[in-house]
């Protein structure tokens, strides 16, 4: 066991002396980022957590801004000693539900759910993860520049008038369901799109595109788009 593992065993002014005598710039860090947990937690405790959202007592949330559930209809749910870091986004739109599972770690992820993402217990994501149940702009150019015409008329504030050259039509966001099991790790860079079911134990490899499909637990996704690669062995559970 290093000493660096060691000291992270300790109590935490003890981490934090270990930090200031060897790294210096990373003790500022630790500091600044275990006060901001707590900062969050008090927000919490004063202000509630916003409806539509419903954390275990034990989340460790590092930014209350990253969850966001549109009202009345989504729900965000985050269960137990599940660790969220202060640059995740997690989004759930119209009647959306996002689960996510106990003992996770959650990096700089970003969700944007119309429909269903679930991610199950001890999920580990890396940087940079993306994660979309939806379609959020039509595949044909015509309906798509109606959209952004009215999306830049609407867009405050204004610098001048802008009027669309047509009438947009009622807007859908095709899509569906994202289901990932237990003991799922997502590698840096990776993307999962609306219908991917990802069985547990599964790794996503860094920059995977992972689409529409039926996963087997153990699967070692890589490429774009993402295939498996081989079959990862799993330790039985203790």
């Amino acid at each position: 066991m290093s000493n660096a593992t060691a000291i992270k065993k300790r109590p935490l002014l003890i981490q934090l002396w270990w930090l200031l005598r060897h790294r210096p710039g990373h003790f500022w860090i630790k500091a600044w980022g275990h006060l901001s947990f707590w900062h969050a937690r008090v927000m919490r405790a004063i202000f509630g957590c916003g409806a539509g959202i419903d954390l275990d007592p034990t989340v460790r949330l590092q930014n209350n801004r990253s969850l966001l559930a549109e009202q009345p209809h989504a729900r965000i749910k985050v269960g137990a000693h599940t660790i969220i870091y202060r640059f995740a986004r997690i989004e759930a739109y119209g009647h959306a539900k996002i689960e996510i599972g106990e003992c996770s770690i959650i990096g700089d992820l970003r969700i944007a759910s119309r429909y269903k993402v679930s991610i199950g217990k001890r999920t580990l994501s890396s940087w940079n993860v993306f994660i979309q149940d939806f379609d959020p702009h039509p595949l044909e150019a015509g309906k798509r520049r109606r959209q952004v015409e009215e999306m830049v008329s609407d867009f405050r504030p204004a610098f001048g008038s802008f009027t669309p050259g047509a009438e947009p039509p009622t807007w859908s966001f095709p899509g569906d369901e994202i289901l990932i099991g237990d003991d799922v790790w997502l590698g840096a860079n990776c993307i999962i799109l609306k219908g991917a079911r990802i069985g547990a134990g599964s790794v996503v490899a860094a920059g995977a595109v992972v689409l529409r499909g039926e996963y087997p637990p153990g699967s070692l996704l890589a490429g774009n788009p993402a295939k498996i690669i081989r079959t990862i062995d799993s330790d039985p559970p203790t």
